[in-house]
């Protein structure tokens, strides 16, 4: 058994929630806060027969921050009548019993993204073990259909799909115009005790309680979706998989399970070895440095691969007639490419690989394990959200190199950023650069928001996005909705810029702008900047009238006194709080109007127009720049929500990223600066690197096993196409892959290799590139490997015909896996079919269905306790379960018996044990 997290502490304002109890025509159902009348509600509910229970958690933020949790809502069906909850159990005992009586009384607990909820629950005690077995989550099961889809799996998506709450219910938008607020000082100030507030928090329960539906493929929502499926065409319900009803309901419910067995021991948590990153550090700083040296002299960027390539090319290390090229005739540097170079068994020894791959390895490291220790402080454990058949859709969230961080240094390109830079995240705060990223040769898309503004990303970088209800979340730009609007600049705390006098000859900076916009009336001044900043309610807008603008000053004296003239007012901008950012712009400002749109204002370019930029940045006010002969004009106004309007696929560059504390930080651009989102700052625990495994600790007294199955992909491959002989091989104990090897005229971790890679249709030239063959030997080996299994590769070229045929791939348990994807060209939207990795997927998620029976399994036992980890082809467990664990992993599940019984054989899985010690390790 594993310890249990602590209790979080909390730091929650003490409020009141609005009491009201009402019937919301817009989602159809009765939404209530009133004491009594949820007492009332509660009694009822628990003199029904138990049925299934919606809910939701809403917090103060992400990663640390969602253990802040302002409520919990939850909705029923009772009779015609639909009832929705809104429970404020962290500061009012009493509705921490009423939630107790709910969740003790349901049949079934549903949320729409459970991982993310589970833990803050059950740290708080308000969820047990035992509710979290009755755990049924809409999003997993949304992820059952068109599984090659990155978007329209939020709540908000789906609703809309299922038609499930009417477009005219209230938004936060709504409120948050009202009451003269920006977006995002409305999300963070506002809580239960705002109505409306509490109203979207529990609209959004009862569109996952319509969500859920009524399973199976005769009932309603998306989990009778998710089973139809999966049926035969002949079952007559639009199924694209194989399985009859009662196969196909029962799949759904088994993918339930797994995913409430997994996020009740993430919720858990795992202890954590606070000290392992300042360990890491000094084990492999010097071997990091000197591999950062070597490449330095090479002339090759610390983490660029563009740069390793071409040199690599020019001393004729690499072949550069079969090396892959980009549409425009460059040598590629992308993660594919450089694999074959900087893998740890790559044939090409080269120094400068060799100093690439360590440098960048020790920074890939080092990101894991900081996150682990920055995600564990609430409860002293760590929770990762573990996301059952969530990993479709990954990699590099990053962003160009022609854009560039801002620090406390100033603002500084890619190639410049040190860890322990300092930037501004998105609550005005600065924050530590924990770890810098970079990557080459990564797919480009541009997003266009409503108000004009572009911005350049790789596909899967997060932003920060505002959903119509619900807290602030960090996700790539295809999960934004057509009413999510995307935050830009921070969410600061700015009335607090007020608090006190500012002297402008005390601070040079501010000082300057005074006399530089000889402004009449201070006051006037004061209110339009007030009004930028939301500091006061939004005045209706009277049009763009003419503004009377002093003429720019002809020089500006200051700007070279400090001997950088460059980068002096910028810095020195940098430095401010948030009175004297306030202050600067209202030295700068020249109009006096109450009631202007925007505030308009004349400076010199250069780095006083960048020091301007920022100073309103870091107060929430929206600028824009136009030139005008020798100075800029900058309209000041007040940001309105942009949402985006398209996103279209532009290029292959260069790019970058960075890891802070927060999970935010602070990018420049063509036209200043912005918000955006880091690299994911939780943890991924199916990616971690093996180096970084060691910060996660088995509890005091616990000794850890790993048990992975041996060739688990190959196996399924050999059994779905009925190989005999590979398969008896295996049994009798022998190397399949040597006699592949003798045909082919290579070693045998060669042969294994490349039948590996012929299961990911790898081409002749990167086979060559990976092997250090000609191209003409590579086509050779791939020829006498096919030839020497012949009843494998008709199963590859099978899949692969089916895909083109169907648009998917049928896994052995019969799930069905999208192989559709589509993309941008010349501004339209396109699809394709992505035959070529039909036989990956294939034999991947029958490798992924074989783990999910072993969990049940395992579980059906009673073992669960004593199983902590899941990777891929790997479970970690306790020690003392070893013999049942290696049981239960060497028995074939029925759906790969069954394979093998139409060709006359037996199923077999070989499993290999290894010891873990106290820590998590790479064996």
């Amino acid at each position: 058994m594993s310890v249990e997290p602590a209790v979080p502490t909390v730091n929650l304002p003490r409020v009141n929630a609005a009491q009201f109890q009402l019937f919301d025509y817009s989602v159809f159902a009765f939404l209530v806060t009133d004491d009594d009348a949820m007492a009332r509600w509660i009694d009822h509910l628990c003199s029904a027969a138990p049925g299934t229970v919606a809910a939701d958690i809403e917090t103060r933020g992400l990663d640390a921050n969602k253990f802040s949790i302002t409520c919990v809502s939850v909705a029923f069906q009772l009779g015609a009548d639909t009832v929705a909850l809104l429970l404020d159990p962290l500061r009012r005992s009493h509705h921490r019993k009423l939630l107790a009586r709910v969740f003790d009384h349901a049949a079934r607990l549903v949320f729409h993204g459970a991982s993310f909820d589970i833990a803050p629950l059950y740290a708080h005690r308000l969820m047990t073990r035992e509710h979290i077995r009755k755990l049924g989550d809409t999003l997993v099961a949304s992820r059952m259909v068109d599984t090659n889809a990155k978007a329209g799996r939020a709540l908000e998506d789906l609703a809309t799909v299922f038609q499930l709450l009417d477009d005219s219910r209230i938004t936060m938008d709504k409120v948050f115009d009202a009451r003269g607020l920006k977006k995002a000082d409305g999300w963070w100030s506002t809580d239960i005790d705002t109505p409306t507030y509490a109203m979207g928090a529990m609209s959004d329960t009862v569109a996952t309680l319509r969500l859920w539906g009524e399973p199976g493929v005769h009932g309603h929502g998306i989990m009778a979706h998710a089973a139809r499926y999966l049926t035969t065409a002949q079952a007559g319900f639009g199924g694209k998989g194989r399985l009859n009803s009662a196969d196909a309901e029962q799949l759904v419910e088994d993918i339930q399970r797994v995913n409430a067995i997994v996020l009740e021991r993430s919720a858990r948590g795992y202890a954590v070895d606070t000290e392992f990153p300042q360990r890491y550090r000094e084990q492999t700083e010097a071997t990091a440095i000197a591999a950062a040296h070597t490449l330095k002299q090479a002339g090759i960027r610390a983490g660029n691969g563009r740069d390793l390539v071409n040199v690599l090319a020019a001393r004729g290390e690499i072949d550069a007639t079969i090396w892959p090229r980009t549409d425009t005739g460059q040598l590629k540097s992308d993660k594919e490419a450089l694999k074959h170079i900087t893998d740890e068994d790559s044939v090409l020894h080269s120094e400068l690989a060799t100093a690439h791959r360590i440098v960048a390895n020790s920074e890939k490291v080092r990101g894991y394990v900081d996150k682990v220790v920055a995600n564990a402080p609430p409860t002293g454990r760590l929770h990762p959200e573990i996301k059952i058949l969530g990993a479709s859709a990954t990699g590099r969230m990053c962003l160009p190199t022609d854009q560039r961080l801002l620090t406390r240094r100033g603002i500084i390109g890619a190639d410049d950023i040190r860890e322990g830079d300092h930037t501004l995240d998105h609550l005005g705060q600065w924050v530590k650069v924990r770890a810098v990223h970079r990557y080459t040769e990564a797919p480009i898309d541009r997003h266009t928001l409503s108000d004009g503004t572009q911005l350049s990303s790789t596909p899967e970088h997060r932003w920060l996005l505002h959903p119509p209800r619900g807290s602030l979340v960090l996700a790539p730009m295809d999960a934004a909705g057509a009413h999510h609007g995307v935050q830009l600049r921070p969410d600061t705390t700015a009335p607090a810029a007020l608090a006190h006098h500012v002297n402008p000859a005390a601070c040079p900076a501010c000082d300057h702008a005074y006399r530089f916009g000889e402004v009449i009336s201070v006051e006037g001044r004061a209110e339009s900047l007030l009004r930028r900043a939301g500091f006061t309610p939004i005045l209706a807008a009277v049009g763009a009238a003419a503004v009377p603008c002093v003429d720019p000053h002809p020089t500006a004296a200051w700007l070279y006194a400090a001997g950088e003239p460059e980068a002096a007012p910028l810095l020195e901008v940098l430095s401010f709080d948030l009175t004297h950012c306030y202050a600067f712009l209202c030295g700068i400002t020249s109009h006096v109007g109450p009631d202007d749109h925007d505030v308009p204002v004349r400076v010199p370019g250069g780095a006083f127009l960048d020091a301007v930029k920022l100073a309103a940045y870091r107060l929430g006010i929206s600028i824009g720049v136009t030139a005008d002969q020798e100075s800029w004009m900058v309209r000041m106004s007040t940001p309105s929500p942009a949402t985006r309007t398209s996103t279209e696929s532009i290029a292959r560059d260069d790019v970058w990223c960075v890891t802070t504390t927060s999970g935010t930080f602070t990018a420049w651009g063509a036209h200043g600066p912005y918000l955006t989102g880091n690299s994911a700052s939780k943890p991924e625990i199916q990616q971690f690197p093996s180096e970084a495994r060691g910060v996660i600790l088995a509890d005091p007294g616990a000794q850890w096993i790993s048990a992975d199955w041996k060739s688990i992909e190959p196996v399924v491959l050999a059994t779905a196409s009925g190989d005999r002989g590979f398969l008896a091989d295996m049994r009798a104990g022998k190397d399949p892959y040597e006699p592949v090897g003798v045909m082919a005229g290579i070693d045998r971790k060669m042969a294994k290799r490349k039948m590996l890679a012929d299961m990911y249709s790898q081409g002749h030239k990167a086979a060559a590139l990976q092997f250090g063959w000609t191209l003409e030997r590579a086509k050779e080996v791939a020829s006498a490997i096919r030839n020497s299994l012949p009843i494998l590769y008709a199963l590859i070229d099978a899949l692969k015909k089916q895909s083109e045929y169907t648009g998917s791939v049928t896994t052995l348990s019969g799930r069905v896996v999208d192989q559709r994807f589509r993309f941008w060209e010349n501004g339209q939207m396109m699809q394709d079919i992505a035959k070529r990795i039909a036989p990956n997927h294939f034999c991947q998620g029958s490798a992924l269905d074989v783990m999910h029976y072993s969990i049940l399994e395992l579980d059906r036992r009673g073992l669960s306790d004593h199983v902590h980890l899941w990777m891929h082809d790997e479970i970690v467990a306790d020690a003392e379960i070893q013999q049942e664990l290696i049981e239960v992993m060497s028995t074939p599940p029925p759906f790969l018996e069954a394979v093998a019984q139409q060709y006359g054989m037996e199923a077999f899985l070989a499993v290999d044990v290894n010891p873990l010690g106290s820590r998590w390790q790479y064996v």
